[in-house]
């Protein structure tokens, strides 16, 4: 860790602020659920290890995102052939691309967390209701005492105009 608790602090401001975009770069590279819990804590546990290499005033993103490649590199060769992974020049690739959008992706992510909030209330708990854990539209059918398929277009319906505002929101920004 570093000395100067000024630097830590803007370290742990800095992993804070990156790990949803981590955890999406770690989740992008693996297939199993289990495999990007471990190998994202593997990430977090060897940034703090690392946190008097990181450089005040530097790209936190570009070096962690290197770390968190590293971390994926070495709990793919672990897995050897037990399953199926992608080689290290995919992994290397599609790793470059998340990290080059990450800032793009954040800003697409805080344009929804807007658009959410201006949802009527029935309309984001519909959405609360498919999106939590163990959820089926069968289930949320039952629920509301709504045939299947009405559920299912009404969450249609409810995507289509969130991703309208989204992208409203990102051309007033000029954000592509």
């Amino acid at each position: 860790m570093t000395s100067e608790p000024r630097e830590l602090e803007e370290f742990l401001r800095e992993l804070t602020r990156h790990q949803r975009r981590l955890r999406g770069l770690v989740r992008c590279l693996l297939f199993d659920s289990r495999d990007v819990e471990d190998v994202w804590q593997d990430v977090n546990v060897t940034l703090l290890r690392k946190a008097g290499e990181f450089q005040a005033g530097t790209d936190f993103w570009a070096w962690a995102c290197s770390v968190a490649r590293y971390q994926v590199l070495t709990h793919c060769r672990r897995l050897g052939r037990d399953r199926l992974v992608f080689d290290e020049e995919l992994l290397r690739l599609i790793a470059e691309e998340v990290e080059q959008r990450g800032p793009v992706s954040d800003r697409r992510h805080e344009a929804l967390q807007q658009c959410l909030e201006k949802l009527p209330g029935p309309q984001r708990q519909l959405l609360e209701m498919r999106y939590g854990p163990d959820s089926s539209l069968e289930q949320i059918a039952a629920t509301l005492a709504r045939p299947v398929g009405s559920v299912r277009q009404t969450l249609y319906r409810i995507r289509g105009a969130l991703l309208a505002c989204v992208e409203r929101r990102l051309a007033a920004e000029g954000v592509s």
